[in-house]
């Protein structure tokens, strides 16, 4: 870890190195040890007030046929608050978390890592492997075959088998091509995909091959799949994972846990429960910082500086990045989620990790700062320049008028994983031991006379040659979720079109509870 401050006068060098200061170090310090009391203390705070802010659709691609390929959304919520605001309108932290404003949004140096606990490395249910429907776990895939392989039916066939009982459906089969294939004339298609007719345990089992499966009527592409449910569930749940196989039955619309010697119970694998959370956060309601770029990465256009021309491929505004991760990850926060509990913590949020159309969602529970330089407004702009183009102008700072003062940081931040192996589903998610995901981000923050943060600009690794460029290698957006039910989702998740309607959450959650519970 390096802290290297620009050579300059004595009092300004001597005021970067004790928090970047000028005016507010008081604040920024009685807010540092204000927090930190709150965090051993385990002080409350009030819960914030939210307005509706519309909706942010996953497009997953294009058909001739259909237009747009949807995979669910986001409902938006904006936060109300008071704070003092800065970036652009859709990038301010405190859309994200109503306490990032006000004191947060000043540069503090000794603010230099951040460790969240609670989300947990689990699947992200492909649709190319049929979702939830999935049978992960059994060599037995005809799912007219219910009795061969019991215990390692899907989730959503075990769902059906406990809570729809008799409501078997059938499917009809189904060829389907690829999106980009779909553009081509058909006699220049590749071949199909062939979904052979299917009978179903029931309304879930079906609803999730025809939407989230191999039944859609269009090839999923690759990168298709649940991980923003994941992530929702386990940045939301503050009950924690479950904890153990749990053997089920209905007894008079109860769940009751079975003896070990009872017939006619559905044995739920602690990843069977977690799938079913993974479907109802699917179509979630949540706070939102960033824009979501729906371009592809070879067709984005650039400017002379190497920064994406579409304000939407250009997020998400590096200075917001670091005020959420010093202020979520460093100093810590109320809760946001309606399912979560107690005061103050370090908490996660979820960041879009790649920039381009394709959405990865992951929860990040860790940062740590490794430079900070400050940097002249000349070096500022040769930082910017780095990885440009001819006409750019290298020795000019053009992107702030309003910015007065420049900090180079290097910085990394770790995510859970949500591709762990069968061996690694089969045992709780305590024991998982699946190690976190690394990933650099390089940036320069725009700040004022008073070290407010005002945004910032990504730049190329200037360590190498060729290191990590900041421009491409960084977050769209990031978002909290806030509750489970989206819209047109009643108040226990069912219905609606985004995620599995069949689903309730307290079925679920019942489900998990049985399962934390010795």
């Amino acid at each position: 870890m390096t802290t290297r401050i620009k050579a300059g006068s004595v009092s300004s060098v001597t005021l970067a190195l004790v928090g970047l200061a000028l005016g507010c170090m008081d604040t920024d310090q009685q807010l540092q040890n204000e927090s930190a009391a709150a965090l051993e203390s385990g002080g409350t705070t009030s819960r914030p007030r939210f307005i509706e802010g519309g909706s942010m659709p996953y497009v997953l691609g294009f058909s001739p046929e259909t237009g747009q390929i949807l995979g669910g959304s986001h409902t938006l919520l904006i936060p109300v608050t008071g704070a003092r605001e800065m970036m652009d309108a859709a990038n301010l932290p405190t859309s994200l978390h109503p306490e990032l404003g006000g004191a947060y949004s000043f540069f503090n140096s000794s603010v230099r890592h951040g460790q969240a606990t609670g989300p947990f490395a689990s699947q992200w249910w492909p649709h190319s492997r049929n979702g939830i429907a999935d049978r992960w776990n059994s060599v037995v895939k005809d799912y007219g075959n219910l009795t061969s392989d019991p215990d390692n039916l899907s989730p959503a066939e075990k769902y059906d088998l406990l809570f729809y009982a008799g409501q078997a459906r059938s499917l009809e089969p189904i060829t389907s091509f690829r999106v980009d294939e779909m553009s081509r004339p058909e006699g220049l298609r590749a071949a199909p995909h062939v979904a052979r007719a299917a009978r179903v345990a029931g309304p879930t089992t079906e609803w999730e091959l025809r939407h989230h499966g191999l039944y859609q009527g269009v090839t999923p592409e690759y990168w298709w799949g649940h991980c923003n449910g994941w992530a929702a569930y386990v940045v939301a749940e503050g009950s924690g994972p479950p904890r153990r196989d749990v053997r089920v039955r209905l007894a008079g619309g109860t769940l009751i846990e079975c003896a070990s010697v009872e017939l006619g119970c559905i044995l739920f694998r602690t990843a069977d429960i977690e799938a079913l959370m993974t479907e109802v956060y699917h179509h979630d309601a949540v706070t939102s910082s960033g824009r979501r770029c729906e371009m592809r990465a070879d067709q984005v256009l650039r400017d002379h500086y190497g920064r994406p021309i579409d304000p939407a491929c250009r997020d998400l505004n590096p200075g917001t990045m670091h005020v959420a991760m010093t202020g979520l990850l460093g100093l810590g926060a109320g809760p946001i989620s309606a399912t979560s509990s107690g005061g103050r913590a370090r908490r996660s949020f979820v960041v879009d990790h790649t920039w381009h159309r394709e959405v990865w969602s992951y929860p990040v529970t860790s940062f740590s700062i490794d430079a900070i330089e400050e940097v002249s407004a000349q070096r500022a702009a040769q930082l910017v320049c780095s990885g440009g183009y001819q006409g750019a102008d290298c020795y000019n700072y053009r992107f702030n008028p309003s910015a007065s003062r420049f900090v180079r940081v290097a910085a990394r931040y770790g995510m859970i994983s949500d591709e762990v192996s069968t061996a690694a589903l089969l045992q709780p998610p305590a024991l998982r031991n699946v190690a976190p995901v690394s990933s650099e981000l390089h940036y320069v923050l725009e700040l004022d006379n008073q070290l407010r943060v005002l945004g910032g600009e990504w730049i190329k690794n200037p360590a190498f040659i060729n290191g990590i460029n900041g421009k491409e290698m960084h977050p769209d957006y990031l978002w909290l979720p806030v509750r489970p039910q989206g819209a047109g989702e009643d108040s226990d998740d069912l219905g609606g079109s985004g995620d599995n309607p069949y689903i309730s959450y307290s079925r679920a959650k019942a489900l998990l509870t049985l399962s934390r519970g010795y």
